[in-house]
């Protein structure tokens, strides 16, 4: 299934686990991926100060935005945390 933003996939998920309330899986990027990779290492950092959300799109933050696409069905989700250097995702569902 696809990562979708808005209607932008920038990736890919094969679902690897679950413990409620939170789903894994692997991620594989898409070159859409890019332009959201910052936005990303943002919200999985630990060392992230708050202000510092206010250098990415506000749009980002909005979960509404968020979704993944299994074929023709849609699901809502949470922003996802992407864990680029283990390609490893982990997201709730809406």
């Amino acid at each position: 299934m696809d990562l979708m933003f808005k209607e932008v996939p920038i990736g890919n998920i094969t679902i690897t686990g679950y413990d409620f309330p939170w789903t894994y899986g692997t991620f594989t990027k898409y070159a859409e991926y890019e332009r959201y990779k910052d936005f990303f290492e943002f919200i999985v950092s630990e060392d992230s100060i708050d202000g510092d959300e206010q250098k990415f799109d506000e749009e980002l933050f909005e979960e509404n935005n968020w979704n993944l696409k299994n074929g023709s069905e849609i699901i809502s989700i949470g922003i996802p945390a992407i864990y680029d250097k283990d390609n490893e995702i982990s997201f709730r569902h809406r």
